[in-house]
């Protein structure tokens, strides 16, 4: 009897044992597994910050092509017509409406296919918006004292620098007399709001006009960006 107990004393020891090495042994393959896979996952992660790297430079690289590209682009302001025409007439009202158009003018921009209004850019020409009353011509062609007088040297000196322009002049009024600061035919009256002058810019750039007196002459010009070699 005491032998058979030893005897199964003994196999239970067995069986503890093998269940402990069979559990061993399948730790440490979860184990292995474990290790395996998480290699697996950081050769990946190492493997996408790598490529993302990659395509970060490739952008950077791609940007800073562009940015140096566009330095490389240079523009320069490039005159497209001018005009002088000569001031006969030394009135003080005169000239100093004259100022304030050519002042009122500097610096405009006409954009690529925009028209332009010189009534719209200047306004009413009445004393309550700062003009003077000089010699004028009315209807009949008599010369009489008019609010604005002398604005319609500035806008016959636009129209013919938009006649050297090409531009595509959409109304356009004559004295009712003879002028004698442009050539016959080449005049362009106004009068707020019913005689206008207009003109559209039918190039493909935008452009910008400068107006100036010296008191003896109205010179107006117009330029437009071009790209420079």
């Amino acid at each position: 009897m005491e032998k058979i107990n030893k005897e199964k004393n003994n196999s239970n020891y067995i069986s503890v044992v093998a269940i402990i090495l069979i559990l061993f042994i399948i730790g440490y393959f979860i184990y292995m597994l474990y290790k395996n896979n998480n290699a697996l996952n950081s050769n990946q992660i190492k493997s996408n910050i790598a490529s993302l790297n990659e395509n970060t430079n490739v952008s950077n690289n791609s940007n800073d092509e562009n940015i140096i590209a566009q330095k490389e682009i240079k523009y320069e302001e490039v005159e497209v017509a001018t005009y002088t025409s000569t001031l006969y007439d030394n009135e003080e009202n005169r000239i100093f409406n004259i100022q304030k158009a050519c002042s009122m003018l500097n610096g405009i921009t006409i954009k690529a296919g925009e028209e332009f209004s010189f009534n719209n850019t200047i306004g009413p020409m009445g004393e309550e918006n700062g003009f003077k009353k000089a010699t004028g011509f009315d209807d009949d062609g008599t010369l009489i004292q008019i609010s604005g007088g002398g604005m319609c040297q500035v806008s016959s000196t636009l129209y013919n620098v938009a006649l050297l322009a090409n531009l595509e002049i959409t109304e356009r009024h004559a004295h009712s007399r003879r002028v004698n600061y442009v050539p016959a035919d080449k005049d362009a009256t106004i009068l707020y709001p019913s005689l206008d002058l207009k003109f559209i810019n039918n190039t493909s750039t935008d452009l910008k006009i400068y107006a100036e007196t010296d008191n003896y002459s109205v010179t107006i010009k117009m330029t437009k960006m071009e790209q420079s070699n």
